[in-house]
């Protein structure tokens, strides 16, 4: 699978508590898992193939594919867009459905739609970036709550060597259900960053909000703007 990278350049770093960059945008979030006796090889080309599809599209801002490497066969697309209107015109596309049904026979899908509750950038954008934390939530808390902890999770990263940014995302089909995304300039660095004190307990406090928290460690594997 062929990483591309994007012209854009990153946003500048924001608040702690990532509420400033609330609009329009809509990302769809879906999930793949590999299923068995298929090969990975097959089953990029195809995500490929869905890629190009959506560029094609009217409305795209931007799409990132990311391969788990916590769960083997594991993938996540995002794609964000300018409206829900043009989101649900181009996943209606038989060009898109084509692909979504050839990649059901290789994988399990699992759909989704969300939008964007914060952003944080600190310089590397995600064309530029190689390592990132997938962040899975359930709330059983505040929603404002766990949003400002989880800006002062990002936050505490802002001036660390390789750190590249952090994503929110709030499900539109159950509030409750967050998507984070954290990313590095490179594994290490990463890796480094979770083992950090702050990082635990800001952990610890996310999870007195939630009934369900995962974290995922992910390679980015294409990135379009």
């Amino acid at each position: 699978m062929t990483r591309k990278t994007a012209s854009g350049r990153a946003r500048e770093p924001r608040p702690a508590g990532m509420r400033g960059d609330r609009d329009q945008q809509v990302t769809s979030v879906h999930e793949f898992v590999l299923g068995d006796g298929h090969d990975a090889a097959d089953f990029e080309a195809e995500l490929d193939r869905l890629v190009l599809s959506h560029s094609t599209r009217k409305g795209l801002r931007h799409q990132v594919v990311l391969r788990s490497l916590d769960r083997p066969g594991a993938y996540l697309l995002l794609g964000c867009w300018q409206t829900s209107e043009q989101l649900v015109d181009a996943i209606h596309a038989d060009a898109v459905c084509a692909r979504f049904h050839q990649l059901g026979r290789l994988a399990e899908v699992t759909p989704g739609q969300a939008v964007t509750v914060g952003l944080m950038a600190a310089g590397l954008a995600l064309a530029e970036a190689a390592h990132a934390l997938l962040i899975g939530a359930v709330l059983a808390g505040s929603s404002a709550a766990f949003e400002m902890q989880f800006g002062e999770l990002v936050g505490t990263f802002l001036h660390d060597p390789g750190f590249g940014g952090g994503l929110l995302l709030r499900s539109t089909l159950d509030p409750r259900v967050y998507h984070g995304l954290i990313w590095w300039s490179s594994a290490q660095s990463c890796e480094d960053a979770v083992q950090g004190d702050h990082f635990l307990r800001c952990r610890r406090r996310l999870q007195r909000l939630t009934s369900q928290l995962t974290f995922e460690g992910a390679q980015f594997v294409r990135e379009d703007a």
